[in-house]
């Protein structure tokens, strides 16, 4: 579901929150005078949130309303495992996802009630068959926001799923929130309820490395009887009584194990406040960073908190990042608008067996962008060690002479200064001063692929940039490819090429389309040869229907299917909705929004030269009743052996490869 929020006020400026908060100029964009400090002392960390909560809640808010509106929910394997997972950022770090498989059995959170569907792929006929359907809770209950599966266990995580956009730096907003994982036994497709627990907090993101389980959730504090938006002094004075005869475990959250008793998910001497130079507003919130032992019967919560925001989770085999942006937006038409100056911050955490541990932070210049989705991928650990972070930014909106609206920075742990991160290296800079994208271009699909950067920047074509990084300290741009439309999602094969997925475009004649520049077409993959990275070239597109046409990749790449054939052949798969009218007129135009007609599978064959081979379509079983389908951005699919399964509202279809 989607958010709208309504501000009957002609200007609104929204002082966001988050930890830090510096000044950016054009020549010092970075603010690294704070950091995480370790609370010792329970009074101080109680007064800290209590300073915060009287600053929301003890005072008249502006008039805020919300309104609902309807809208969708926004690895490639070896063939020694024959079949596919799902697809991650990074290898070995797995994803929640709504579908989960194995070599026998396929497993759908359902996108119409809180429960899990189970289908066998083994079977004499060739459609997978549904063998039993396993509620979460009752019809009440939360959707079911994503799966994990691993070593004979079955994770269901529950709550209210999402980013809503500007509401994110509204506390009041995401007051009384959860998070819940059902934890199941798993033999031979069946499902056998082990733990059931429930976390205070809404979750930001997760991710899994083995048996281990890592959650980092949101929890803003509420109080018995507290008005989150007090229109009076009478309701402004009681919020401030409130406040101030609470006591720390009031502010804390907790968690249930079973539905016991409710217990502390962290002792406060594992919190840590905010220290930096300067003034800054930020909000009441509680940044829990958990792991969770899948094997341990008691499965209890171990990890870190901070005071402060944080908006993206960027993980890797050894190391964990949240990133928030920092900023005062504007309310305009509608839309929330970054200011010209803003700038990210960045906290480290170590992982080591399960074991959580802040290492230290630092701020960037610019945003991570407006797509929640597409955020982790902004950011990527590279280096001789793994210990280098890239992270991109935009920067578009900033009065530099710079006039680049993107930029990369590098860090790493600042050995000289404890519990901080350095900057080794930006771009651009004096001595490779290209500009990462043109004036008036924003940040579309981004990736990091080991010593390696890609960037697509757009409004009336797409540059793919890309980067070496193979000296964390002085990084520089290879080369710079221009084609028409723009990538949403890069996915490299091999050391020599990268799939791009997203759209075709045309320049606009007179106007604009979405301030792009150009109008955008049909649904396009783009084979990209990067054998020389100095002479990158497309090797191959393919555009899919008319203007109106989307894929679920778009919006998630879990939607992307992938799995290495024995043959050395990568067979991929791709869910689109297809648009384009039956017959043309001569009234069509660049700018013609087609009609839907069908929902379908993509796929293809890739040889290892390089060459795009496409397949037969699986259409939905909506197509023949010519339904329109609003889930398709929850489509996926999922390939076994020489079967391949889509995925499409909760039904299952079948075919041979």
């Amino acid at each position: 579901m989607h958010i709208k929020i309504i501000i009957p006020i002609v200007s609104v400026i929204l002082a966001l929150s988050a930890c830090g908060g510096g000044k950016t100029t054009e020549n010092s964009l970075i603010e690294n005078n704070y950091k995480l400090r370790n609370t010792t002392d329970n009074n101080a960390l109680e007064a800290t949130i209590k300073k915060l909560m009287l600053e929301t809640y003890g005072k008249l808010a502006p008039l805020i309303m919300y309104t609902n509106e309807a809208g969708g929910v926004g690895g490639t394997k070896s063939s020694a495992n024959n079949y596919s997972s799902s697809n991650t950022q990074e290898m070995g770090v797995d994803e929640a996802d709504r579908l989960k498989n194995d070599d026998s059995y396929l497993y759908v959170a359902s996108v119409t009630k809180p429960s899990i569907k189970i289908y066998s792929t083994k079977n004499s006929t060739k459609e997978a068959v549904l063998s039993s359907i396993v509620p979460i809770g009752d019809k009440n209950s939360p959707a079911i926001s994503g799966l994990y599966l691993t070593n004979n266990k079955l994770i269901a995580l529950s709550g209210e799923n999402g980013y809503f956009n500007r509401q994110w730096f509204d506390a009041p907003f995401w007051s009384d929130r959860s998070t819940e994982l059902t934890i199941f036994d798993v033999e031979k497709g069946k499902l056998k309820k082990d733990i059931h627990i429930k976390l205070d907090g809404q979750l930001i993101s997760s991710r899994r490395i083995g048996s281990t389980l890592y959650l980092a959730t949101r929890h803003t504090p509420t109080l018995n009887g507290l008005i989150l938006r007090p229109e009076n002094k009478e309701q402004v004075a009681k919020n401030r009584a409130l406040i101030e005869v609470a006591t720390l475990s009031d502010f804390l959250p907790d968690y249930a194990l079973n539905k016991a008793d409710k217990g502390d998910i962290l002792a406060p001497s594992n919190c840590f406040t905010n220290e930096y130079s300067n003034e800054t507003s930020q909000q009441a919130s509680i940044i829990n960073v958990i792991s969770i032992d899948l094997t341990h019967t008691s499965a209890r919560p171990k990890g870190s908190c901070f005071i402060g925001n944080a908006e993206a989770l960027y993980m890797s085999a050894k190391s964990l990042y949240l990133a928030t942006t920092q900023s005062n937006y504007q309310d305009k038409n509608g839309q929330a608008f970054y200011a010209s100056t803003t700038a990210t911050d960045i906290h480290k955490f170590s992982l080591n067996s399960g074991n959580i541990n802040y290492k230290g932070s630092a701020q960037v210049a610019g945003h991570l962008g407006w797509k929640q989705e597409l955020k982790s991928f902004r950011m990527g650990e590279f280096g001789e060690s793994n210990d280098v972070l890239g992270i991109i930014t935009y920067t578009g909106n900033e009065p530099s002479t710079l006039r680049s609206p993107a930029r990369l920075f590098t860090l790493t742990e600042d050995d000289s200064k404890e519990s901080s991160l350095k900057i080794l290296a930006q771009l651009p800079n004096n001595k490779h001063p290209e500009a990462l994208g043109k004036p008036g271009e924003q940040i579309y699909a981004t990736r990091f692929f080991g010593d390696r950067a890609y960037l697509v920047t757009f409004r009336t074509t797409d540059p793919l940039y890309i980067l070496d990084l193979s000296d964390p300290a002085d990084p520089s741009v290879v080369s710079e490819l221009k084609i028409n439309g723009y990538s949403d999602y890069l996915h490299p094969i091999g050391e020599n090429f990268v799939l791009g997925i997203g759209k075709d475009a045309i320049p606009a004649n007179t106007g604009q389309d979405d301030s792009r520049g150009s109008w955008y077409q049909g649904v396009k993959l783009s084979l990209i040869d990067v054998s020389d990275l100095a002479k990158p070239y497309e090797r191959q597109q393919l555009i899919i229907g008319k203007r109106g046409s989307n894929t679920a990749v778009s919006f998630s790449h879990h939607a992307f299917t992938s799995l290495l054939h024995s043959n050395g052949d990568l067979r991929i798969a791709l869910p689109i909705s297809v648009h384009k009218n039956e017959s043309s007129s001569e009234n069509d135009t660049q700018s013609t929004q087609h009609r839907w007609q069908y929902d379908a599978l993509f796929r293809y064959d890739i040889t290892s030269s390089g060459d795009l081979y496409p397949l037969e379509k699986i259409k939905a079983l909506n197509t023949s009743a010519k339904k329109y389908s609003q889930d398709w951005q929850n489509d996926r699919s999922a390939i076994i052996g020489d079967k391949v399964y889509y995925l499409h509202g909760d039904d299952i279809i079948s075919r041979n490869w």
